[in-house]
């Protein structure tokens, strides 16, 4: 608890702090996005899960062909050799965690339930022992780093909730902490950095949509030099831990982006859709027909689209207005019940 137990020693630069206000008013848009692509939710979160897993191997260096990590991303799959066991129980691990991801828990037994997962149909992970003189005694006993973990994440539940420090710098120095404190026998960076995506995605719903290790595997080098700065100080209580906070506030960053690039589009295309579906609608309306009608044919379209819609068309020649005002009429001056601008030709006319 090296870092965690020193978070008082962290200087927040004023580059660092305008990153974090970018970050927020990002994270202000998360009900926005989640309204918005509601009705395409499973199919985001399915793309999102493949492509996690997808970097994952590639990540964790798996001895599989790119063909064979893209069938066990896609489709169940029979593991034949531990590294596909491995990515099978992480596809596992992974779809628990995206069903509900803001219901995670920062638990010992989430962490040993884990461990068990990962090691199914491979080599077994265990919890450190060591040797822990006891008080007031001549007398040594084994001590698990299960307590260790314990206490170390009480300490994160309370800075938590005392909210006197920034949660990425809190999730920053917890990793590196989890990292330094050899609590596992086995798979500790792993294991680590399921837990650094578990914390991230409690509270930034982002990941949803975009893949968190396809950015990370962006910064992987960056970041092991960062884990290699902080571990370095880190049993003197002084944890260089600026620059994985600055990577993970970039990743973050870079995931609101494109999602926001993808909310655009999305909105671009639904509204593009909206007004085919009117365009079609004054073709199986009356030649002579008002926007009231349009109104009760789309009552979830706004006005505004239909207004787009109708300068659309008579820019294009193929409506005119009847009059001003609200109560206004327009005509249709192509034929209905047929695309715009196609012409049936004949090569039997007079």
């Amino acid at each position: 608890m090296k870092a965690l137990g020193h978070m008082d020693r962290i200087q927040i630069h004023q580059d660092v702090m305008m990153l974090l206000l970018s970050l927020y008013e990002s994270k202000g848009k998360s009900f926005y996005y989640d309204d918005l692509f509601q009705r395409d939710s499973h199919a985001f979160e399915k793309k999102t899960m493949e492509q996690n897993l997808i970097a994952l191997a590639h990540l964790l260096n798996l001895d599989m062909t790119d063909a064979r990590i893209r069938l066990f991303a896609k489709k169940p799959m029979s593991p034949r050799t531990k590294d596909e066991h491995l990515l099978a129980n992480l596809k596992q691990a992974l779809n628990q965690l995206h069903k509900h991801p803001e219901h995670f828990e920062l638990l010992v037994n989430e962490v040993g339930n884990l461990i068990k997962l990962l090691a199914k149909n491979n080599d077994p992970i265990t919890f450190q022992t060591y040797d822990k003189e006891e008080e007031g005694m001549l007398k040594i006993k084994k001590a698990s780093k299960k307590d260790d973990l314990e206490k170390l994440m009480a300490l994160f539940e309370k800075h938590v909730k005392g909210k006197k420090y920034e949660l990425t710098q809190l999730i920053t120095n917890f990793y590196v902490d989890f990292i330094n404190m050899n609590i596992l026998s086995k798979s500790q960076e792993l294991v680590a950095l399921i837990l650094l995506y578990a914390l991230i995605a409690k509270d930034f719903s982002v990941f949803k949509y975009v893949s968190f290790f396809k950015y990370f595997n962006k910064e992987y080098e960056g970041w092991k030099s960062g884990v290699i700065t902080a571990s370095y100080y880190w049993s003197s209580g002084y944890a260089q831990t600026d620059m994985l906070s600055r990577i993970l506030l970039q990743i973050l960053i870079s995931a609101y982006e494109e999602v926001d690039g993808m909310a655009h589009e999305y909105v671009f295309e639904k509204e593009l859709n909206k007004s085919n579906n009117i365009e079609n609608s004054i073709l199986k309306l009356d030649e002579i027909f008002s926007k009231e009608d349009l109104r009760k044919r789309h009552p979830n379209v706004s006005d505004a689209t239909i207004d787009r819609t109708l300068k659309r068309l008579k820019d294009e020649d193929k409506i005119r207005p009847l009059g001003k005002g609200r109560s206004s009429k327009w005509q249709r001056i192509v034929s209905g019940n047929r695309k715009f601008g196609v012409e049936q030709l004949s090569l039997f006319n007079d």
